[in-house]
């Protein structure tokens, strides 16, 4: 059988499979590499991925075809394991992940680092065969590489109850002691790896000296929960753990917070020394329950805030007294949801955190509202600065254009307003510029809202409880 005949019946595959079929027919493993070597079309191949200067072979007619991901996939899988931890990490989250969150989840460094690849390189090289997507502010698979079908909303929720964990674990870590007062990094890197949250510890009997220098010791933690955490994500997260022993010169304590693992993936964690925390452990059943209820809120935000908008009070109330520091780091997530309970009285139907694809632009909407006559589409922040010129420009040339022309392509009818909410108002050259397109738009309305006109709207609004809400949560401060 020829090379040829092997690949239109298999679908793409490694040289080594090559090699080993072609032995059966008496050549020498030599003779066959130097072959397969010459190959030309309509065979083709991939090189610089895969153990033992493997090469990827593949026809010219099964290129970017469902076989050809397929095959890919799982030979990246068994050969290639520091890019299928890529592709593992954004399945887990659900088909996204943010950019400075990925190295997290795999264990390649964000650093050059002998004999491993950085992360940077990694990404490119994905990116050059189409298997991961550059998504703005995100990374998400091309379909063809992943059964699993991408759920950005939940996939948000989950972001936001991961931070609201690191954050609790960081308040932890200081009431008992544990880390230095006010000295945690988070989505920072400890030995040229990333981890959730870092910081040093002086505890005594896990400090090290040196020349009579005492050297802290450091707390690493990083958090899986909303999926099921399998051996395969236990292996990258130890693969990750095994280079930082052979090369860190510091002591530290991995800690790993679940709230769902596989059994055998949980005691591989434990043969390995590995804290594990479960969050109902860590902070109690009534947090869990608190964090699901978080999740799902964010998940389903736009039929919860029509259906049943007092469920979101509810969180926000609950959140208050549960969460350490209160609300503060989940204020720019939240605030989303606040304009969106505000729209939820005034509008036939909303949605939240929708993501668009509009002749291959991706564009995120914060808030969509739609009325009989209009729709309402909102930017919102809750910045702790004013919102400046340069992102109010990339929203007027960048974001709006692209919205108004998708939703153009199905409605013709209605008017289309645009909105900026800010509770930290706009830089001055900022409110010039939404000033001037505001007076000169003719195409679409805009509108921009600072902390008054934010007030003034909510107490026009049929629920006064919006007024509440944005001073207690997100306008005072």
């Amino acid at each position: 059988m020829t090379v040829e005949q092997y690949l239109k019946k298999n679908g793409p595959t490694l040289s080594s499979v090559l090699i080993k079929e072609l032995s059966d027919d008496g050549l020498s493993q030599e003779a066959i590499r130097k072959r397969i070597s010459r190959l030309k079309s309509p065979v083709n191949k991939i090189i610089g991925f895969f153990k033992d200067n493997q090469a990827f072979y593949f026809l010219d007619e099964q290129f970017q075809t469902q076989i050809y991901f397929e095959n890919l996939r799982a030979c990246l899988k068994t050969d290639a394991k520091k890019y299928f931890s890529v592709i593992r990490a954004i399945e887990y989250h659900y088909g996204y992940i943010k950019k400075d969150h990925l190295s997290s989840f795999t264990f390649s460094p964000t650093q050059n680092l002998t004999s491993h690849r950085n992360i940077s390189d990694v990404i490119t090289q994905l990116k050059s065969l189409e298997v991961i997507i550059d998504d703005g502010d995100y990374y998400m698979l091309n379909d063809l590489i992943t059964s699993k079908k991408a759920n950005f909303q939940l996939y948000k929720g989950v972001e936001l109850a991961k931070e609201t964990i690191l954050s609790q674990f960081y308040n932890y870590s200081k009431s008992i002691g544990l880390v230095s007062y006010n000295s945690g990094k988070f989505h920072s890197e400890f030995a040229k790896f990333q981890f959730g949250f870092v910081a040093p510890s002086y505890v005594c009997g896990i400090t090290s000296f040196s020349k009579n220098i005492l050297h802290p010791a450091f707390v690493l933690t990083d958090v899986l929960i909303g999926n099921k955490v399998t051996i395969e994500d236990v292996n990258t997260y130890l693969a990750k753990i095994d280079v930082i022993k052979n090369t860190s010169k510091n002591n530290f304590l991995p800690y790993l917070i679940l709230d769902n693992v596989n059994q055998d993936a949980f005691k591989l964690l434990k043969s390995n020394g590995i804290i594990v925390g479960f969050v109902n452990k860590l902070f109690g059943s009534e947090y869990e329950e608190l964090l699901r209820s978080l999740i799902n809120t964010v998940a389903n935000a736009g039929a919860i805030l029509k259906q049943n908008p007092q469920a979101y009070i509810d969180l926000i109330i609950n959140l208050n007294k549960l969460v350490d520091g209160k609300t503060n780091n989940l204020k720019g997530d939240l605030f989303e949801l606040a304009v969106g309970y505000y729209y939820s009285n005034i509008s036939q139907n909303i949605d939240i955190g929708r993501k668009i694809n509009y002749t291959g632009f991706q564009r995120e909407i914060d808030v969509y509202a739609s009325s009989q006559g209009s729709l309402t589409i909102c930017e919102c922040k809750a910045y702790k600065r004013s919102v400046d010129l340069d992102q109010t420009n990339k929203w007027l040339t960048q974001k709006v254009p692209v919205i108004y022309d998708w939703i153009r392509s199905f409605e013709n009818d209605k008017d289309i307003i645009f909105e900026f909410w800010s509770t930290s108002g706009f830089t001055t050259e900022a409110q010039d510029l939404l000033q001037d397109r505001k007076e000169k738009s003719r195409k679409y309305k805009i509108d921009f809202l600072s902390e008054n006109e934010i007030i003034a709207r909510a107490q026009k609004s049929k629920a006064q409880k919006i007024v509440e809400i944005m001073r207690e949560y997100f306008i005072k401060d």
